[in-house]
C-alpha cells in the first residue's frame, strides 16, 4: 500500500487554481472575447498556459516527496524513455485532460497521476474532475478506489451493465484513427443503449469508476492518457485490457476500460470482428 495523499494534495491544489482560471475564461467567452493559446503543437493540438502550471505544481510536489522520482507528462520532451525505463517507481502525469474542452468552455477535464513500477504497470493513481467535484485515488494494487466525499474517503464501484443498456464513451479525434475506428464507432451505437464522446479520457474514466458511464474505447491513446484511469477502473471492480482481451500496461495504445461483466466481452467481439473485416 502507498501512501498517496502528496498526489491528492498536488491534484487538488491544481484543481482549484485551474477552476478559477476556467472560470474567467468563461467570463471572457460570454462577453465574446477570444481565449489565448500558448501554441499549436501538432495538427489540431492546443498546449494552454494552464497545462504548463497544472504541471509546474505536480511536479512540484512529488519532488518535494521523492527528490530523485522519474517524472513523465504529456508536456515533457523525453516521454520516449518511458519505453526503456525501468526504475522501480516512475509517476505519469496528464497535467490538464480536456485542453481543448478547457479552452472552449467545457466542462470535461481533469488531472491525473499515475503510479508505475520497472514494467509500467500503473500501480496506484489519482484523478481529480474539478467541475464536477470527483476526487479519486488508487494507493495499490488489490486495493480500492475510494471517492472523496464530504470531507472523507469512501469505496467506489462501477455500475455493470449489459451492452444494450450501457452508455459508451469513444474517442474524439477520428482524422488520426482509419476507417477502422470509424466503423467500431457505427456497430457501437447500435449495439449500446448510447453513446458519448466527451473528449477527455481521464473524465471518461472517473465517470466509469462512479457509475456514470460504463465503458470507454481507446482506438489511439498515449501513456499519460490512460495511466491513472487504468488503476482507478480497475480497483473499481471494472476491467481494463487492450482489444484482444488481455491486460496490458500503459503502453498499448488500443484499450478498453469498462465496468466489467458480460459488456467488456460484448465491446471486444464487436471490434474483433470489425478488425477481421478490416484486415
Amino acid at each position: 500500500m502507498m501512501n498517496l495523499d502528496f498526489l491528492v494534495n498536488a491534484v487538488s491544489m491544481s484543481g482549484q487554481q485551474l477552476m478559477t482560471l476556467f472560470d474567467e475564461r468563461n467570463r471572457r467567452l460570454f462577453k465574446g472575447v477570444t481565449n489565448d493559446y500558448l501554441e499549436e503543437k501538432a495538427l489540431k493540438e492546443l498546449v494552454i498556459e494552464e497545462d504548463l502550471l497544472s504541471e509546474k505544481i505536480i511536479k512540484k510536489h512529488i519532488k518535494e516527496k521523492t527528490p530523485n522520482a522519474k517524472i513523465y507528462s504529456e508536456e515533457c520532451d523525453y516521454l520516449d524513455e518511458l519505453t526503456q525505463d525501468d526504475s522501480q517507481i516512475k509517476y505519469i502525469i496528464d497535467p490538464l485532460d480536456g485542453t481543448h474542452n478547457y479552452y472552449f468552455g467545457l466542462p470535461y477535464w481533469g488531472i491525473s497521476v499515475g503510479v508505475l513500477d520497472s514494467k509500467n504497470n500503473v500501480i496506484g493513481g489519482v484523478i481529480y474532475i474539478p467541475a464536477f467535484g470527483i476526487l479519486l485515488k488508487n494507493e495499490g494494487l488489490n486495493l480500492p478506489a475510494k471517492i472523496h466525499i464530504d470531507g472523507k474517503w469512501q469505496d467506489c464501484s462501477t455500475v455493470i451493465r449489459t451492452i444494450d443498456k450501457a452508455l459508451i464513451c469513444y474517442d474524439n479525434q477520428f482524422y488520426k484513427m482509419g476507417y477502422n475506428a470509424i466503423e467500431n464507432y457505427e456497430k457501437l451505437t447500435k449495439k449500446a443503449f448510447t453513446t458519448r464522446i466527451t473528449g477527455s479520457a481521464v473524465t471518461d474514466a472517473a465517470f466509469i469508476a462512479t457509475g456514470r458511464v460504463n465503458a470507454r474505447v481507446f482506438n489511439r491513446t498515449n501513456s499519460y492518457d490512460i495511466a491513472a484511469g487504468m488503476a482507478i477502473v480497475r480497483s473499481s471492480g471494472g476491467e481494463v485490457t487492450n482489444f484482444s482481451g488481455k491486460v496490458t500496461n500503459v503502453l498499448s495504445k488500443q484499450i478498453i476500460m469498462s465496468s466489467g461483466g458480460v459488456l467488456h466481452d460484448s465491446i471486444i467481439n464487436i471490434i474483433n470482428n470489425n478488425l477481421t473485416k478490416g484486415s
